[in-house]
């Protein structure tokens, strides 16, 4: 049984129940970073596709709290079949790493697949899938640990009680931990094991640009950087991407003469590259991995709730000075990489270099809502376990990137549909 909280399509009414404040850093108004209806946010994903580094698995050389109880072997028989849900070839362009540790990354990119579209008709069609519409889940019933039912709203107050043997929970990164929280609230400790941090532990991926380059061609047709676990390890940084987009003609014309103007030698070669197309005008942009916290968290508002009477979210999120490490750390060794090379000339923005405040005019971060049910081996410190079930019940269950213990620098959509299908087997095996 499929409970979906919106209708097939868009509605105002359902969308609403997404409101919350924010508290921290500047961040999207919670109802636009995501979307209320069958398929969810693939409704208004760009696209972007790629796995999870085995690195990301296990960073016990930053902190303990960063280790998950399983490693990538764990999701890679789901990678060929998550590709196919995506719609995306299973082939992605790595790149071994130089000397500096830098190495090209390959993302691939879905059309980009709009789940609810794709599957509709297959779910609405099949023997084994009985779909509700505009089911809002509102409470649950308990019995030695275990969920025996649970209880869904419409919006014109109709009603439903579902009884099973197994419960999913695939309400995304903020809704997963409001409703724990929610229940938690209603049912206290018969839910599940009191020292759970539900809601803790919040990630999202930061994204700013961070300054404009001179490239050789070659390097600008790569696009896409990172660098090696060693080196990550060695600058006791986590995982980052480096985006190189390009610029215009005149904009290139333009650095390069900025460039003549500051250091003529290097400005005239870079000139008669330009001239034979051999060099790019480009800026240099990144989306990099968040130090997981406790203080990065939702909590539930003490005074406003939605129409179903539950309190709406309050998210809590700042970005950390090793958060900034990260970032910087990456950009340095990619720059060292191009002077070594003599690849290319970055011009690093005032902001990065003066550890200034990050710009109000940028991405900000990149709409993942990550984290909040993490997976682990301690209740203390996780939610979930390394099958994903919720730590004191026997048959309630997370899904989606709530579960995620860190969250890599790639966009979640893949490791998703991967950690989906790891846990369809789990429940078809039990």
């Amino acid at each position: 049984m499929l409970c979906e909280g919106g209708a097939d399509e868009y509605t105002d009414e359902s969308q609403e129940c997404y409101l919350g404040t924010i508290d921290g850093d500047p961040y999207f108004d919670l109802d636009t970073a995501r979307l209320r209806y069958l398929g969810g946010s693939t409704n208004h994903w760009g696209g972007w596709c790629r796995t999870f580094d085995a690195s990301d698995f296990n960073r016990s050389d930053i902190s303990e709290e960063l280790v998950w109880p399983i490693r990538k072997p764990a999701i890679d028989p789901y990678f060929e079949e998550a590709c196919g849900i995506v719609d995306v070839p299973p082939e992605f362009s790595d790149g071994l790493p130089n000397k500096f540790g830098v190495k090209q990354i390959g993302f691939n990119f879905s059309p980009p697949t709009l789940f609810g579209e794709k599957y509709y008709d297959e779910i609405k069609d099949s023997a084994n899938i009985k779909l509700y519409l505009n089911a809002n889940l509102v409470d649950v019933a308990l019995s030695n640990n275990r969920m025996t039912s649970a209880e869904f709203l419409s919006f014109d107050t109709g009603s439903l009680t579902v009884r099973a043997k197994t419960f999913v929970f695939a309400m995304g990164g903020i809704e997963n931990s409001r409703m724990l929280i929610w229940l938690r609230g209603l049912h206290g400790d018969a839910l599940h094991d009191p020292r759970l941090p539900v809601g803790e532990y919040w990630m999202e991926h930061p994204t700013f640009e961070l300054g404009e380059a001179l490239v050789e061609t070659e390097i600008a047709d790569k696009r896409y950087f990172g660098l090696s676990e060693e080196v990550q390890r060695d600058q006791g940084i986590m995982n980052c991407g480096l985006i190189i987009d390009g610029v215009s003609k005149k904009r290139t014309s333009q650095l390069v003469y900025d460039l003549l103007c500051l250091a003529p030698g290097i400005g005239q070669k870079l000139m008669d590259l330009a001239d034979r197309r051999l060099i790019c005008g480009g800026k240099i942009r990144s989306a990099w991995e968040q130090m997981p916290t406790k203080s990065n968290r939702v909590t539930l508002s003490g005074s406003e709730t939605d129409r179903f009477g539950i309190p709406r979210p309050v998210l809590h999120w700042k970005k950390s000075d090793f958060d900034r490490r990260t970032v910087v750390k990456s950009l340095q060794v990619f720059n060292e990489w191009l002077l070594d090379s003599d690849l290319g000339r970055i011009r690093i923005y005032d902001w990065v270099l003066s550890n200034g405040d990050y710009p109000l005019d940028d991405v900000l971060a990149g709409h993942h809502h990550i984290g909040g049910t993490r997976m682990g081996e301690n209740p203390e410190i996780s939610v979930v376990d390394a099958d994903a079930r919720v730590f004191g019940t026997e048959n309630l269950y997370m899904a989606g990137s709530s579960i995620f213990t860190t969250s890599g620098h790639t966009n979640p959509t893949l490791p998703i549909v991967q950690f989906s299908l790891r846990l369809a087997d789990h429940l078809l095996g039990k």
